[in-house]
């Protein structure tokens, strides 16, 4: 049973007896969840937080961007819009500052931590290079840069206020189909066009782009399609044109499904599909959650991605 908690800025907590609709997206490749909320009106102080739970477990935590009240022949309302903790790292400016060998934890301390936002990593790497942060930069733009150059993807703060510096690290399994999830829409989506089939590597500022780094599984089904990579900075070339084939092979494939009820709290896990045409698939994990409840019913749309860990 979905519930709410509203915060005001005096520190006063409301809890909400009714929820008339709802709607929470979140997606990896967008940093801050979004959720819009609407009661019953009653008369509060200024609103400043909202915390969405399944029964008495807190699955989302956000910062309040709009209040809207509205008046009408058919009732009174609260309207909320509201973000999750990334919201901080993009709404702040970073300080400017030139870093010789950053470290995560120094990264976390000064751009993170001061918004409350907990670390899910007892590890500390160091990349070995320079980071410049320059006036007009984000928070949030700090810490990505950062976690691409050591980790080589981006980074991932949950609904609740957690970074995760290498993305979500979901050891959990979500089944759909038969003995699982039941859904009552499925669709499948190729592109293509978003794979790469070699990547050629300059590894030293006297080299040229002579090694190659080949998607033989692509090339073989006829894509052709190259990019040139300047390593010379990087600590790994190797790796780093290998993430980014990795990264056309996970944007060339989705299943878009849509299930009944509430998923929030599974992005990020591994997902199992088993469907008489689709057949069955064990190498996705899902990508995004976009639930929505309203008089109707309640729904979640997930995308599921193809996995390469």
């Amino acid at each position: 049973m979905l519930r709410c908690e509203l915060t005001d800025v005096n520190g006063k907590t409301h809890k909400m007896p009714q929820l008339l609709s709802l709607q929470v997206d979140v997606d990896e490749g967008v940093p801050a969840d979004a959720l819009y909320a609407l009661f019953p009106y009653a008369p509060t102080a200024e609103l400043c937080e909202i915390t969405l739970y399944d029964g008495d477990k807190p699955i989302f935590i956000g910062v309040i961007d709009e209040e809207e009240h509205i008046f009408g022949s058919r009732g009174t309302y609260l309207k909320i819009s509201a973000r999750s903790p990334a919201a901080h790292l993009l709404d702040n400016e970073a300080m400017p500052c030139e870093y010789d060998h950053p470290s995560l934890s120094m990264m976390y301390e000064r751009y993170v931590k001061p918004f409350g936002i907990g670390l899910g990593t007892d590890s500390d790497e160091v990349f070995f290079g320079e980071q410049r942060v320059t006036k007009g930069t984000s928070c949030w733009k700090a810490l990505k840069t950062f976690c691409i150059a050591c980790y080589l993807t981006p980074p991932r703060i949950s609904s609740v206020g957690v970074l995760y510096p290498k993305g979500l690290e979901h050891d959990e399994t979500t089944v759909f189909g038969r003995d699982g999830m039941p859904y009552t829409q499925l669709r499948e989506v190729k592109k293509r066009c978003e794979e790469i089939s070699a990547v050629r590597v300059k590894a030293s500022n006297s080299g040229t782009y002579s090694l190659a780094i080949e998607n033989h599984a692509a090339k073989d089904r006829g894509v052709r399609r190259e990019r040139y990579l300047n390593a010379v900075l990087t600590e790994s070339p190797m790796k780093c044109a290998d993430a980014m084939i990795d990264n056309g092979d996970v944007k060339s494939y989705a299943v878009y499904l849509r299930c009944k009820g509430c998923l929030l709290g599974t992005e990020g896990n591994r997902a199992v599909i088993s469907d008489p045409v689709l057949g069955d698939r064990d190498d996705l994990y899902i990508s995004a959650v976009h639930y929505r409840m309203n008089g109707d019913g309640a729904y979640s749309n997930i995308t599921l991605k193809r996995r390469t860990f």
